[in-house]
């Protein structure tokens, strides 16, 4: 049995945990229940509204499990002490369980986690949809509940197989070295290597990391993408990829508030201690702002 299963919405401003933590913490839970984790756990990044009432990124987490023997019951039921005992007091978390086989309209679940992407999305419609595809199962888990519409959205841009990038940098170790896109493929578990316009690079290419790389759900493929800079080819980083790494601004120095966000993955650069790394931030359409 193949199960998406994505969190949204479980912290606050207090970032005594984040929503990719505790994402992690399913992971392992129903892993030890005798599920294999499918490639790994992907960031779905949502619509930035002023008008939705996220903590500072609006982004779910998704996961496929393979599992046998197990039911949905017992694998929600898991998850819910997961997230109980580690969601923010005043989140509002949902977490969405679909179970592929029963799954009667995957077109329009893709469809809503795109409209996600550029649309404000109530969560009754969110209800509703889940009831009617079939094999979905959707709840929320205090505060307003809202989590539910980024966990339903972040299943369908999961299952679109083209959205998305991998939780965790990868190659550190690799830093400053440079191997052919057929080493990378083995070494990290890597299906494609692809140019930062969807080429794919051939085998014997190579391409090397600065510090680390992000991986990237592409084709529903596990894909290093690389960028070409003069005759190299350099392996994308977090900043890379991030679908807001155009509203950069000028806040590069920290005020005297400056306060690190604690969660590495939720940091534009994780070394910088600039103003889009800091606790207090805010990401919207147009760039940033100080929740202080």
């Amino acid at each position: 049995m193949k199960i998406y299963i994505c969190v949204d919405d479980t912290d606050d401003l207090t970032k005594s945990t984040s929503t990719g933590r505790i994402s992690d913490l399913i992971a392992k839970r129903i892993q030890a229940m005798g599920g294999a984790l499918e490639k790994g756990i992907t960031r779905h990044q949502l619509l930035l509204h002023e008008d939705i009432d996220y903590t500072s990124h609006n982004s779910s987490m998704c996961m496929v499990m393979n599992i046998e023997g197990v039911t949905v019951s017992q694998m929600k039921q898991a998850a819910e002490e997961v997230l109980k005992t580690n969601m923010a007091e005043s989140s509002d978390p949902g977490l969405c369980f679909c179970r592929l086989d029963q799954l009667r309209e995957p077109d329009r679940l893709i469809a809503y986690g795109k409209r996600a992407q550029k649309e404000i999305i109530k969560k009754e419609e969110a209800y509703a949809l889940a009831k009617e595809i079939g094999g979905t199962v959707l709840e929320e888990y205090g505060g307003t509940g809202i989590g539910v519409i980024g966990a339903l959205a972040g299943v369908g841009l999961r299952l679109s197989g083209c959205d998305g990038t991998f939780r965790g940098g990868k190659g550190s170790e690799h830093a400053g070295k440079s191997y052919t896109a057929a080493k990378w493929k083995t070494m990290m578990g890597i299906e494609q290597v692809l140019d930062f316009y969807g080429k794919e690079l051939n085998d014997e290419q190579e391409v090397s990391v600065d510090k680390q790389l992000k991986l990237a759900m592409v084709d529903h493929k596990k894909t290093l993408i690389a960028a070409q800079r003069g005759a190299r080819y350099i392996a994308c980083t977090k900043q890379d990829l991030y679908q807001g790494d155009q509203k950069i601004t000028t806040w590069t120095t920290p005020c005297d508030q400056f306060e690190a966000d604690n969660d590495v993955e939720e940091c534009y650069e994780e070394t910088e201690h600039a103003c889009y790394n800091c606790l207090f931030r805010r990401w919207t359409a147009d760039g940033f702002i100080c929740v202080k």
